[in-house]
Order: C-alpha cells, then sequence, then structure tokens
C-alpha cells in the first residue's frame, strides 16, 4: 500500500478527523499560515501526479496544480482576513478530507463499483422546487411565482438513498431558487443539518439571505452559497430586475459578517463574458469581497425562449479558456467553467458518470444534466414501484450518454483530436448537438418543459448547434494543439 493510500485511511478516521480539524485551526495562527502552505504546495505535484486519472499530458498536471495552488492562495487570503470563521472552515475542511478520502474505499461504493464496473456518482444535483421570486430572462424555472415541488418526504428518501447506494459526498441544490422551497415546514438547510457529514452547495439568488440565515449557515458549517450575478449592477439588474445586484451585496455582506463560506455563479453569454473576466469585476468580488469560488456557466439554449444567438461566440468561448487560465495562474482566484475546464476532471460528467452527477427536478425527472431537459424516467415512479436510484441510474437515455461519453474519452469517436484536449470540447449538448439529439430520439427520452420539444423537433435548432460544435472545434485546434502537445 502506498504512502497516498495510507495516508487516506488515517484521514478517514476519527482520528484523523481531528488531526485534520487542528490543523486547519492552526492555519488561524497568522506564523504557522504560512509554513503550513508552503508545505502543502511542495508536496502538491507528487500526489497530483499519483492521483492522475485522466489525460497524460503534462498541461493537464500543471492545470491540475494551478488550480489547486489557486484554492490553498484563496484559503490563504480569506483566513488572513477572517473572513470565514475558524469553526466553520476546520467543519468544512474535516469534511471535504473525509469526503477525498474516502471515495474510493467507501463500502457504497465500492460496493457499486463491484456490481456495475464503474464508480457510482460523486454528486447528486436536485432542484426542489420551481418556485422563484424572480424572473430572468431565459431560466427553465416558474417565473416570479410558485410552481411544483418536491414532498419533504421524497427530498429526504432521495438523499438517504444516494448516500446508501452511491456514497455521494456532494449535495447540490439549485432551482427554482432552493432558499424559498418548504415542505412540511422544512427546506434545504434542514437537509445539510441532517446530513452533516456531505458538503452542500446551493446555488441562489440571495434575496432570501438575511443575517439569521447567513448565521444558521455558519452555524452547520457545512453548506455554501453560490450567488448569482450576471455581472456588475447595470448587467446583473437588466437580466434579473432592478435592485437584483444590491440584493446580492446584502446578501454578501450578511455571509461576510456571520463567516460563513460562499461564491458566486455567473452566466457567461455574448453580450457580458468580456465584463465577467475584467479585472473590475474580480476583484469586486475576490478582492473588496470575500468570494471563495466562482462558477462559470456558458448560456445554454434551453429554458424560456431558447435563444442560441445568446451563446458565448466560438472566439468568445477560446478566449475565456485562456483568459480563464491567466486568472487562474495570475490572480490565483478559483475559476471553474464547466465547458472550458474539462481537463480537470476528464470531460463531461454528467449523466451518473463515474465521480460525476445526475439531475433531480422538482417533479421527480431523473435528467443527465439541468442544460440538458430530457428524461426518460422519474424517481418518484421509480419508488412507486419499489424501485431505487440504481433503476434511474440505469436507464436506457443516462446509459447511452454514459457509453458516449466512454467513446469520446477513449477517443473512439467522431471528434478527431489530440487525447488530451479533446476534454475541453465533451459536452455532448453543446459540441455534438447532433450526437445528443441521436441519444434522445433513440432511447426515446422525453422533453422536459415547453421549449425543449420545440428545440428538439426543429431541424434549424438542430443545425445552429451542430454548426457551433464544429465552428469551435475547427476554431480551436491550433491553439489547444499548441498547448497540448
Amino acid at each position: 500500500m502506498g504512502l497516498v493510500s495510507r495516508s487516506a485511511q488515517l484521514i478517514d478516521t476519527d482520528f484523523g478527523e481531528r488531526v485534520v480539524r487542528a490543523a486547519t485551526g492552526a492555519l488561524y495562527n497568522d506564523s504557522l499560515r504560512r509554513p503550513v502552505i508552503s508545505a502543502i504546495h511542495a508536496i502538491s505535484p507528487t500526489v497530483m501526479k499519483i492521483g492522475r486519472r485522466h489525460g497524460a499530458s503534462v498541461v493537464i498536471d500543471r492545470e491540475k496544480e494551478a488550480f489547486w495552488y489557486a484554492i490553498l492562495d484563496t484559503i490563504d487570503r480569506t483566513v488572513a482576513r477572517t473572513a470565514v470563521t475558524k469553526d466553520f472552515m476546520k467543519t468544512a475542511a474535516a469534511v471535504w478530507a473525509r469526503s477525498l478520502a474516502s471515495s474510493e474505499t467507501d463500502p457504497a461504493r465500492v460496493a457499486f463499483k463491484e456490481e456495475h464496473g464503474i464508480e457510482p456518482p460523486w454528486v447528486l444535483v436536485i432542484a426542489p422546487g420551481a418556485a422563484c421570486n424572480l424572473r430572468c430572462t431565459g431560466c427553465s424555472a416558474a417565473a416570479a411565482g410558485p410552481g411544483p415541488s418536491l414532498p419533504y418526504e421524497e427530498l429526504e428518501h432521495i438523499v438517504s438513498e444516494a448516500r446508501r447506494l452511491w456514497g455521494i459526498k456532494v449535495l447540490v441544490f439549485t432551482g427554482g431558487e432552493p432558499l424559498l422551497y418548504r415542505s412540511e415546514g422544512k427546506g434545504v438547510l434542514d437537509i445539510a443539518e441532517s446530513n452533516p457529514d456531505l458538503l452542500t452547495l446551493i446555488f441562489t439568488n440571495g434575496t432570501l439571505i438575511d443575517r439569521g440565515i447567513a448565521r444558521r449557515f455558519e452555524r452547520l458549517g457545512t453548506p455554501t452559497a453560490a450567488l448569482s450575478v450576471e455581472g456588475l449592477k447595470q448587467t446583473t439588474d437588466a437580466r434579473r430586475g432592478p435592485g437584483a445586484f444590491d440584493d446580492v451585496l446584502r446578501a454578501v455582506g450578511a455571509l461576510e459578517d456571520a463567516g460563513a463560506l460562499s461564491g458566486i455563479s455567473v452566466t457567461a453569454t455574448r453580450r457580458n463574458c468580456e465584463e465577467l473576466f475584467s479585472d473590475e469585476f474580480l476583484d469586486f468580488f475576490f478582492r473588496e469581497h470575500s468570494a471563495m469560488y466562482g462558477f462559470i456557466f456558458q448560456y445554454m439554449p434551453e429554458g424560456r425562449d431558447p435563444d442560441p444567438e445568446l451563446m458565448v461566440t466560438p472566439e468568445q468561448r477560446l478566449w475565456m479558456l485562456e483568459r480563464s487560465w491567466e486568472v487562474i495562474e495570475q490572480k490565483k482566484i478559483v475559476l471553474a467553467d464547466f465547458w472550458n475546464h474539462g481537463t480537470l476532471v476528464g470531460g463531461c460528467v454528467a449523466a451518473g458518470r463515474d465521480r460525476g452527477y445526475v439531475y433531480i427536478d422538482w417533479d421527480g425527472n431523473v435528467l443527465p444534466c439541468v442544460f440538458a431537459p430530457y428524461s426518460d424516467c422519474n424517481i418518484m415512479e421509480i419508488h412507486s414501484r419499489g424501485g431505487t436510484l440504481n433503476n434511474a441510474w440505469d436507464s436506457p437515455f443516462l446509459a447511452a450518454i454514459r457509453a458516449w461519453q466512454l467513446r469520446h474519452a477513449t477517443g473512439d469517436c467522431s471528434c478527431a483530436c489530440d487525447e488530451d484536449y479533446r476534454f475541453v470540447y465533451a459536452c455532448p449538448v453543446r459540441d455534438h448537438y447532433s450526437d445528443f439529439r441521436d441519444i434522445v430520439l433513440r432511447t426515446g427520452a422525453k422533453p422536459i418543459g415547453a421549449s425543449a420539444g420545440t428545440c428538439l423537433s426543429s431541424n434549424l435548432f438542430a443545425s445552429r448547434m451542430s454548426e457551433y460544435g464544429r465552428d469551435f472545434a475547427e476554431l480551436s485546434r491550433p491553439t489547444l494543439d499548441a498547448r497540448y502537445r
């Protein structure tokens, strides 16, 4: 057994957790923090190469190192200004450490792999309710009003089953506005509280986060709020409504005052992508305020009034790729772009891929991805027949996407490119729409939402999406050739 494996086994014990908590607490001592972080810096490249799971390029190794160094630098900045309380940081670090350490030894994960030949999903994403108090352009959730939602009992059942069968480590709530969800007098923070060994990420518009809720985030120590913005004030208010940006800043202030960890979530379009990567925007949230991470979702034409013309252009997407690594490496800011950073995770992580995720909406539909509104099964119907999440995971639609992912990752596909940078354009919907459309039609997956069926039946929409994928591949090939070879 190697040193890394032995260390992982040690961390995944009560003694190991106490050590992690003590080490994290030591970071709040100014004289100890820099030596500890420097020591972690020094051993990181070796640990990452030992744990490599995909790609052989030294560039991918350097990307992973750069991303990890940005995390360390962010922790250093955050602790130095005490933007997150010591108790919150100790709890979060202990849960992260045990989650990572037990990823390959968790009994549920081991049993799943023995039966199915691959690891189960690592993340469960749920939209518990469609209700939202905003009406953002192009969103698929209920528009400024009530909508369907999962019964709390069903929500609990899904989470407990995902833990029992898959050993999930991260629980993500989206919506709708997840903090608006109530059933049986309970909400998403009650789920987080009853599952203290899961990391909980809540994508929220921030309007409902007051000082009381912020203090609850800090007390629990495991949930984090990803606050949605479209840019600075003018850009955010233009899509989300007047006053939306000020609401976010009130939430930021409440979370900072409480000492809870938070970040931002942005949707990049051809209209705002330059602003989202500007020094002014990044410095505002990551330097003037204490955002610890940022998620970048490139606009996907789904939801109300889907418009392919809002997608970032192939030229902008390539610029975003290069600029994002500049930000990560030079500004030491943790940015995760779910399309451009496929090299970090081996491509598309949807459809229940090993160490990936599945998405369940407010009606119980099981979907491969938040941005792929099609489904061939419903978890509440499966449960009514005595089935489990494993039956949903094994559905023809999700299985076909995973088979496509495997072919793409191994090079047995129509994408003729170097094995290391094919992960940059690995989204079946955005980059290989004709393949995705064929999977939907072949497996009989049904459209979820009014616009999905129209998109699927439109030859013009299919042509524009397929053309987008081809254009980006052709445009990016010289740049990616030079970067990854």
